[in-house]
């Protein structure tokens, strides 16, 4: 658990930079109508990887020694449904659409 910790904290800060200086850019006007979408399609891949970083660090400051799957499951259940709830937000919605 602490592998898939650190991988999605690595990614997840990485995407998170690149989120910012893209809205920076856009919203400067700096070739705005090339960077534009991509902030729309890397939002659920920040929002999962931030999820998995999040509930993992969680799982693993509350378990010292020995793996618990109740705790696991309580932990990664409601993250899931809300991944789950914001990509229904992200694709079926018509307001989201770019």
């Amino acid at each position: 658990m602490d592998t898939l910790r650190r991988v999605s904290a690595f990614v997840f800060y990485c995407l998170g930079t690149v989120m910012i200086v893209l809205i920076v850019l856009v919203q400067r006007g700096i070739a705005a109508e090339e960077l534009a979408p991509i902030p729309a399609v890397l939002d659920l891949p920040l929002l999962l990887t931030g999820v998995l970083f999040g509930g993992s660090s969680l799982y693993v400051s509350l378990v010292k020694d020995k793996r618990s799957i109740p705790l696991l499951i309580v932990i990664f259940l409601p993250l899931a449904a809300l991944v789950g709830f914001f990509v229904y937000l992200n694709f079926s919605l018509p307001f989201t659409q770019v």
